[in-house]
């Protein structure tokens, strides 16, 4: 990372309010989602992504969007780049289900 890019303020995205639903369903859903983090990635710009008001979050959406991401990008990109928030309950459950599943 450059000095420039340790600089720069995170860039937050409210989950809910940009997939326009609390209820994250869809493979649709999550390709969406991940094209933007592949955005940011390629960018070399960290994301923060808030998951506060996201009632429902399905494995369907989840492997799509971030089990997906982890087999098609550096780990250590992902980790560095990409900052969740917010998840609870059974979102935070599927979220490490799917990860988990992976290499």
């Amino acid at each position: 990372m450059t000095a420039a890019n340790a600089t720069r303020s995170l860039f937050t995205i409210d989950v809910k309010d940009w997939m326009g639903t609390d209820l994250l369903g869809s493979r649709e859903q999550g390709r969406k989602l991940r094209q933007l983090l592949m955005d940011h990635i390629q960018h070399q710009e960290s994301i923060r992504l808030d998951f506060r008001h996201v009632d429902v979050m399905t494995s369907a959406f989840a492997d799509e969007c971030f089990g997906k991401l982890w087999d098609s990008t550096s780990h250590s990109m992902i980790k560095q780049m990409i900052h969740i928030t917010g998840l609870t309950g059974n979102n935070k459950a599927v979220f490490r289900f799917v990860l988990a599943h992976r290499n």
